[in-house]
């Protein structure tokens, strides 16, 4: 279960992103390539922390995709990296989705945080 590289390169296009990142990520605490769909293989049913890239810059993006996991229950916890995301229910220093859902950061400068452009994100349960 995922989606196919083509579909990630037609999601990245339509969000202004470059194509996937030719890496797949499969380690829990990996850190996000900038501007770039990261494809991610969650391969566990239990939850996967990412990290957000460090010192990011003002309209840094930062994309992440599923190319495959095992159960759709499991959940992805993103983590600012010192930065904190602007959830549905707050801002937080981690956030959380459903494996299934692409998910698309945004540096905001002047904020000092990330916001989510595609995708939702919550606070962890």
């Amino acid at each position: 279960m995922g989606i196919k590289t083509s579909a990630v390169a037609a999601i990245a296009a339509a969000n202004g992103l470059p194509p996937p990142s030719a890496t797949v990520i499969t380690l829990n605490n990996a850190v996000l390539e900038a501007g770039a769909y990261n494809r991610v293989l969650h391969s566990g049913d239990a939850s996967m922390t990412l990290l957000l890239p460090p010192a990011p810059t003002d309209g840094m993006l930062a994309g992440v995709v599923f190319v495959g996991f095992t159960s759709a229950n499991s959940a992805m916890l993103y983590d600012g990296n010192g930065k904190d995301i602007v959830t549905n229910g707050g801002v937080v220093e981690i956030g959380e989705t459903s494996v299934a859902d692409p998910v698309v950061f945004r540096f905001d400068e002047d904020q000092d945080l990330w916001t989510v452009s595609v995708g939702a994100v919550r606070v962890p349960k």
